[in-house]
């Protein structure tokens, strides 16, 4: 497999604090060039202008898309076989695109675990609790989602018609779901990790409103009224 083309596809809206570091990240953990593709939307810092130096390509629209439409804008103009879409605000283990490459096939969807930074210090340990609570339901398949980053082939993509750009908020089980149903095997990576920022759950949220944010989010979409609230969720969630 190492002769297969990787894509990399990250959404951006105002993540200039973040998204030198996360490209830094991709660009260390191999020898060979990867193609990195930012899609900038809605922003209003230099998230376009940092992006722009460091990136492959840099897509920039001035409306929020939103995370679905913007993976999908990404995905359309990537040449890689191999689709890795990545938040922001992550970075990734030395060893995450080895064991992507390893683990790959045309009929694979894969995610892979999330670990607490090391440099962060003190009072993390309900980080770590919840990052391993986060793992082990996605490695014992109760929930097939994504903390932070999703690999596919592109031809898994368009089987399953890429992401849904009527949501905002659990897009990535939602796209998982619709792979297995058109035929793919989902993984979960053990051996690798993404580094991701705790700024939601330690500043702006905290891990009880977010286990609330997620029960809640359930259930509306159980009844068809999610979409009010995904909407809602991201326009507040940068501010």
């Amino acid at each position: 497999m190492e002769n297969k083309k990787i894509s990399i596809v990250i959404p951006a809206r105002n993540e200039e604090r973040f998204i030198k570091r996360t490209i830094e990240s991709l660009k260390g953990t191999v020898a060979y060039p990867l193609e990195i593709i930012v899609v900038v939307n809605g922003s209003k810092d230099k998230t376009f202008e940092i992006s722009k130096q460091y990136a492959t390509k840099t897509l920039n629209f001035p409306e929020a898309l939103g995370p679905s439409a913007s993976r999908n804008k990404g995905a359309r103009v990537a040449t890689g076989e191999i689709l890795v879409f990545l938040d922001a605000d992550t970075e990734i283990s030395d060893n995450a695109i080895d064991e992507i490459l390893k683990n790959f096939s045309l009929k694979t969807i894969g995610v892979c675990s999330a670990e607490v930074s090391k440099k962060i210090k003190d009072k993390k340990l309900r980080a770590k609790i919840f990052f391993a609570f986060k793992n082990f339901i996605h490695r014992a398949k109760f929930y097939k989602g994504s903390i932070a980053l999703i690999f596919c082939s592109k031809e898994v993509f368009l089987k399953a018609n890429g992401f849904d750009e009527d949501m905002w908020v659990g897009e990535l089980n939602d796209f998982i779901r619709r792979a297995l149903e058109a035929g793919a095997e989902y993984k979960f990576l053990d051996n690798c990790h993404v580094v991701t920022s705790l700024r939601r759950y330690e500043k702006k949220w905290g891990y009880a409103k977010a286990i609330f944010f997620w029960i809640t989010w359930m259930i509306t979409r159980l009844f068809g009224k999610d979409q009010k609230m995904e909407k809602k969720y991201y326009k507040l969630k940068d501010k």
